[in-house]
């Protein structure tokens, strides 16, 4: 037995709602129909999906791995309908985007802008977060492009370098020193750097080699931009950041940034997304706009980052810019 669309969206209705009766009354289906289904879908897969209890039910493990990947197909499924409808006409349907907080601080507005003039039939969800939980987030379907840096050198996905931008040593001045002068990499405070958590160190420091000489504080994790700038403020550790991703009103409140040398530190913008996506014309005039945005925004100097007009090549399925500025896929 192959799975049919029609037990993925009948599993998905029950995940969600979290009990057999509640879905059956949302899909109007008798309660033992949507049980037979589901011990269907288990018979042939060999698992367990479902933790069947007085007041409800609770995914398992492979229940949610199938919830993830059922999602995706489903989301899949209806973009595809929305664009055969559509593909002679304009751009029209959903489009979800991912930005990390230095994306979202300078370039989410107009972003919604430009999509709300060049695409006004797309309906568009921008959500905000740190890089590795967007990459995820694009990995599952759950998003359609994340503008992400430094993503790991994953095949399945689409990744084009936009940026290039210098990282800084943040933190108050008797942490990180009074001197305005560059600080040499080796000189960082051992044990004061806070930001540097396995999920998050990579979009910060790309080099394994780098990031094993830093000994990240032991007494603090912080994972969160809003809560990071309040432990900077109070002298709770430094950062290893960009000056983007501060914000002058943090500069001017007393935190000193210092150029890191020796090696000197740079992180990379990518616009991501799965290497199998289907193309719909909501898909590629959304890309198009989010490339357009990011760009001017750095030649502008609104971000002031390095344009990157050929992006290197990696494993996995990458995107390097043609001279008439179109992105063409790369395979490396």
């Amino acid at each position: 037995m192959t799975l049919s669309l029609r037990q993925l969206r009948y599993f998905v209705a029950i995940a969600d709602s979290g009990a057999f009766a509640r879905a059956a009354e949302s899909l109007n289906i008798a309660q033992s129909a949507l049980s037979h289904h589901v011990s269907e879908i288990e018979a042939e897969l060999g698992v367990t999906l479902l933790d069947r209890r007085p007041r409800g039910i609770a995914l398992t493990t492979a229940g949610r791995r199938l919830y993830e990947h059922a999602g995706a197909i489903l989301s899949a499924m209806a973009k595809a309908e929305i664009d055969v409808k559509t593909f002679t006409e304009v751009a029209a349907g959903p489009v979800s985007i991912g930005v990390s907080h230095t994306a979202g601080a300078v370039s989410a507005l107009p972003i919604m802008q430009g999509v709300g003039v060049g695409c006004p039939n797309v309906h568009l969800t921008i959500s905000e977060g740190l890089s590795p939980h967007l990459t995820e987030q694009v990995l599952s379907g759950a998003l359609d492009f994340a503008l992400v840096f430094n993503p790991s050198n994953d095949a399945r996905l689409e990744r084009e370098a936009l940026l290039k931008e210098e990282l800084f040593l943040i933190g108050r001045a008797e942490i990180i020193g009074r001197s305005n002068s560059p600080i040499a990499f080796a000189d960082i405070p051992q044990g004061a750097v806070l930001g540097l958590t396995p999920p998050t160190s990579r979009a910060i420091i790309q080099t394994q080699i780098l990031r094993n000489q830093i000994r990240p504080s032991p007494k603090l994790e912080i994972d969160s931009l809003n809560i990071m700038r309040t432990a900077l403020e109070a002298g709770l550790g430094c950062a290893i950041l960009a000056r983007s991703t501060v914000g002058n009103d943090l500069l001017a409140s007393g935190i000193h940034a210092r150029r890191i040398v020796e090696p000197t530190l740079m992180r990379e913008l990518c616009l991501i997304s799965l290497a199998d996506h289907p193309q719909t014309r909501a898909f590629t005039e959304v890309r198009k706009i989010l490339r357009e945005v990011v760009l001017q925004d750095a030649k502008s100097g609104r971000w002031p980052a390095e344009v990157l007009d050929k992006p290197k090549r990696r494993s996995g399925r990458s995107v390097e810019n043609d001279r008439s500025g179109k992105a063409k896929p790369v395979r490396s």
